[in-house]
């Protein structure tokens, strides 16, 4: 199993934990019903979630450009920094990770999770030489409005990648052409039995179990579920490791 080592510097440094499952938005839906779509559910855990023990509060002024000085921090300062410019601010995470030459750190917003006003840059690290703090930083997309980040609300996940994976594993074939009229005739039929079923009330879980319309198996998941390891060593720090 590869092993991701984090070292935190000190108690004011970031957190890290797996995703939860939960979002505030999906409790808010109809009887619940988002957590019924298995796709959004699953992904909500892909990854650690970074957050903060405090609150913090920002608002920019409108001008987008290269001066520093247009976004004021109303709360937890000393944990933002400004200096970016072009309406952007740094989180210091005090966070430093190290991995294998073979794995990079994927850093980008927490998905499907939702914060007015703001979005999470995406990066790729090279963490396996890397000697700072692990960067994260936003950009503010709404002027003169607050931008609320409630302490212990993830601002960025993290996941590790194989870049060099990515590009010598897979290649993707693109055809053109229609399909036969027998291949619409079965979308029909799945698609018509997945809203009798949500039609009275009992959502369809056709996808989550891999079957078809007539219940027969149609493959399986890769994984229903996303368990990351996370191991907290007492004297150097947390050591994160990876696990499905």
């Amino acid at each position: 199993m590869k092993k991701i080592r984090v070292q935190r510097l000190g108690p004011e440094s970031a957190k890290l934990e797996q995703l939860k499952a939960t979002r505030d938005w999906m409790d808010n839906t109809a009887d619940k019903h988002a957590y019924m779509c298995f796709p959004l559910t699953l992904t909500n855990g892909l990854g650690w979630g970074i957050s903060f023990d405090r609150d913090i509060r920002a608002v920019w002024d409108g001008v987008d450009n290269y001066e520093p000085d247009h976004v004021t921090i109303l709360e937890g300062e000393d944990t933002v920094y400004t200096g970016r410019s072009h309406a952007s601010l740094s989180f210091k995470t005090g966070l430093l990770i190290n991995t294998d030459e073979d794995t990079s750190i994927l850093t980008m917003p927490v998905p499907n999770q939702f914060i007015r006003g703001m979005q999470t840059f995406t990066t790729l690290m090279s963490t396996s030489f890397y000697p700072g703090e692990l960067p994260i930083a936003i950009k503010i997309t709404e002027p003169n409005k607050e931008i609320f980040i409630p302490a212990g609300t993830p601002v960025a996940a993290i996941i590790p990648i194989s870049v060099a994976g990515l590009q010598n594993n897979y290649e993707m074939s693109i055809t053109e052409g229609s399909m036969p009229p027998e291949y619409w005739e079965e979308l029909k039929k799945y698609g018509d039995a997945a809203e009798a079923k949500n039609s009275v009330g009992d959502w369809s879980k056709m996808y989550r179990n891999a079957t078809n319309y007539d219940g027969s198996s149609m493959g399986k998941h890769e994984t229903k579920s996303i368990k990351l390891k996370t191991t907290v060593c007492p004297v150097t720090g947390a050591t994160s490791e990876t696990a499905n």
